[in-house]
This record gives structure tokens, sequence and C-alpha cells, in this order.
């Protein structure tokens, strides 16, 4: 009997888990209406069937939602300036020179997530690579499959 009861409570630990580390995120989940206007707008000028999720963290309000893409996420100051655009992207899905890149480069190892990172002064990829067995390797290209330091 009490053998069930020690399994029990360590399954009931164990799916209380992701619960715990998700609490460890500095973004707070705000309602729109807690959103300023200058960000409502600079979001729907740039993406506008953009139905978000609010989140604001480190003096940043950060929009969550998906589009034909994927996730993506688009930080913004308060005043409505644009700060970075995050989107997930099937690796099947990337510039030809960047799976050429790692084809060449990294022919042991597969993409296992890859991003699309923009911002004010850059866009580029930022991919991880995976071999079973080894530490996953993170490299940045750009979209004409140059390595960024």
């Amino acid at each position: 009997m009490k053998r069930k009861l020690y399994l029990l409570l360590g399954l009931l630990v164990a799916l209380q888990m992701p619960l715990l580390t998700s609490c460890n995120d500095d973004d707070e989940d705000i309602m729109p209406t807690q959103v300023p206007a200058e960000v409502t707008a600079a979001l729907a000028e740039r993406y506008p069937s953009a139905t978000p999720k609010w989140e604001k963290g480190k003096g940043l309000y950060k929009a969550e939602f998906y589009n034909e893409s994927g996730e993506v996420d688009v930080w913004f100051k308060a005043n409505g300036e644009w700060v970075m655009t995050q989107t997930d992207i099937f690796p099947q899905n990337l510039p030809e020179a960047v799976k050429n890149y790692v084809a060449t480069n990294y022919p042991d190892r597969i993409i296992d997530d890859a991003d699309r990172i923009e911002t004010p002064t850059a866009d580029y990829y930022l991919l991880e690579l995976e071999k079973p067995g080894a530490k996953d390797i993170y490299i940045k290209l750009t979209p004409g499959g140059e390595l960024i330091p």
C-alpha cells in the first residue's frame, strides 16, 4: 500500500514539474486592454491579421500569434517601436543557401529547430543542429547562407 502511495505521489510531482518551471518565465501575461495603443497600432501595421496573446517583460510588450509560417513572437517598446520578430520555420522551408551551408559544413547533423530573427539592423536564421550522443550546436546564418559569428 505504501509503495502505491509513493508511486502516486511521485507521479503527481512529475506532472506538476512543467507547471512549476513555466513560472520562472519573467514575462507576465496581460490583457489586450493593458497594451498601449501605440503598440497595438504598430502590430496591426506589421501584421494586420494577427490575433495575439500579449505578454510584458523587461520593459517590452510581446505579441504571440500564429500565421502561415508558424508561431511568431514580436517585441515592441511601449511607444510602439518595433524591436524584434522571431518566427518558427520548418527546416524544409529554409532558404536553399542556408540548407546547403548546413549540409556542407555539418553533414552529420540535422536541423532540429529553426527560427528567423528580424531586427531593425539584422535578418538571420538561428539554427539548432542535433546529432545523437553529441551536444547541440547553435549557429546563425544570413538568408544567403553566410555564417554570422
